[in-house]
């Protein structure tokens, strides 16, 4: 079995970055890191400039979280796209372009070729977002002269897990279709309306954090700088980083739609018919 996923890994992970996807996932990472570069270097020393009058108080944040926060908030969205790119068409694809029936019919069990798969789109993911981690690591240490550890390195892992996540998501709605379009469609919908509007209407009329929502979850990424959640719509922030059990909450989330997305999206694939 282990022989079967490195080979379907490798495969698949080839395809992915000679793919157009993957360069165009590139070139929308260069831009943000460029943009964001532009800005860090630009407002260096004066980064309050950038603040609207209501966010005054951020002032009072140091320079470094304050600019390594709007780096990591940038940072927390790519992870959506480079899915919706690799992941979102993973399994509809092979239904649509009729390439299902001579992959399925391989003497690999589909479980071995969804999760080989899977680790391929990942790994396709997190190899392009390096680019923009590179950048904010080279600016920040030409700005400050250092970047501090801890936090830089959990925001990076947060990043890791929520990657997991989001294209464990993402191959899910790939399942559920025959058509790339409905499954990139399904993927979007999902994060950025259905989620977004749950969030928004439970923040503004109950004041509760809907902290088991996927882009809740991945405000954890910015917020081991600052703890401010740009989803929510309520006073209750923090200007220190997010605390150990709000760290250990969003992990948990992560991991919960990790595996719930997996195995939801293995047991729709066994039952999958291909002609």
């Amino acid at each position: 079995m282990s022989s079967n996923f490195l080979k379907v890994y490798s495969h698949y992970f080839k395809n992915y970055y000679r793919s157009r996807s993957f360069y165009i996932i590139l070139i929308i990472t260069i831009l943000a890191s460029l943009i964001t570069s532009y800005l860090t270097f630009k407002y260096s020393g004066r980064i309050g400039n950038l603040l609207p009058t209501r966010l005054s108080v951020l002032s009072k944040v140091n320079e470094e979280s304050l600019i390594l926060y709007l780096w990591a908030y940038i940072m927390s969205s790519l992870p959506v796209f480079s899915s919706v790119f690799f992941s979102s068409p993973a399994i509809s694809s092979e239904m649509e372009n009729r390439t299902a029936f001579y992959i399925f019919t391989q003497p690999v069990d589909r479980i071995v070729l969804v999760l080989g798969k899977y680790m391929a789109a990942v790994t396709a993911s997190i190899v392009s977002i390096l680019v923009y981690i590179f950048a904010e690591l080279v600016s920040a240490i030409a700005v400050f002269g250092f970047v501090e550890t801890d936090p830089f390195l959990l925001s990076l892992f947060m990043l890791i897990l929520f990657i997991f996540a989001i294209s464990a998501f993402s191959f899910l709605f790939s399942s559920l279709f025959d058509k790339n379009m409905y499954a990139y469609i399904s993927t979007f919908v999902t994060y950025f309306i259905i989620f977004y509007s749950v969030n928004i209407a439970l923040s503004l009329v109950y004041s509760y954090n809907a902290f088991f929502l996927l882009n809740n979850a991945s405000t954890i990424i910015e917020r081991v700088y600052i703890n401010i959640n740009p989803t929510l719509f309520v006073s209750n922030f923090s200007l220190n980083p997010a605390g150990i059990h709000e760290v250990f909450l969003s992990s948990t989330v992560f991991i919960i739609y990790t595996i719930a997305s997996l195995l939801l999206t293995f047991l729709v694939v066994e039952r999958k018919e291909v002609k």
